[in-house]
């Protein structure tokens, strides 16, 4: 687990710094292409493809840090108000629905973007793989991380499940009162 920790920990600290050189892209071109286009009259033809390329980047790491630092929105209403072992149970398959959505669409990404990778973007003229392939690595991200939470899940569990026996075999507080006296 600390290896993986460790792993996601620094796979998290080049996302986020992809995620910020692709977001000051996309922030810088988009006025300049605004000011050159409606201002001065010159359009450039590849401010749209930079723009839309860096914000498909940004995005899917952004996702990914995101889901690490439980930035997703979460309906946990009934997990919260279930028994543990439901609770467990509900948390269990949602982590397994994850991680099974997250593999399928590595797939299909990972599919497409070999799909596109002879095809040339129009204005820049690089491969289209560049770009689709942030689908991919994105979701693959995700997944690293969503093991990570998985074993923490885990850990959580058995390290309740300690605790609990403890309480179980330990006398209680209220015993030792009741021998004083």
């Amino acid at each position: 687990m600390a290896t993986l920790k460790h792993i996601n920990d620094e796979i998290e600290k080049i996302a986020g710094a992809l995620l910020v050189f692709f977001m000051v892209i996309f922030a810088i071109v988009i006025p300049v292409a605004v000011f050159t286009r409606y201002v001065v009259k010159i359009g450039f033809t590849w401010s749209d493809e930079i723009s839309l390329f860096s914000l498909v980047w940004a995005s899917m790491l952004g996702a990914a840090i995101g889901l690490r630092k439980g930035y997703q929105i979460g309906i946990r209403y009934f997990v919260d108000k279930s028994p543990r072992i439901l609770s467990i149970i509900l948390e269990a398959i949602s982590y397994l629905f994850i991680l099974g959505f997250l593999t399928v669409l590595v797939i299909f990404g990972t599919k497409q973007t070999i799909i596109n990778a002879r095809q040339l973007s129009a204005a820049i003229r690089i491969p289209m793989a560049i770009p689709y392939a942030a689908l991919p690595v994105g979701f693959a991200i995700m997944i690293l991380f969503t093991i990570e939470q998985i074993l923490d899940f885990i850990g959580r569990i058995n390290k309740k499940n300690d605790i609990d026996s403890e309480e179980k075999s330990a006398p209680h507080k209220e015993s030792y009162i009741a021998e004083e006296d």
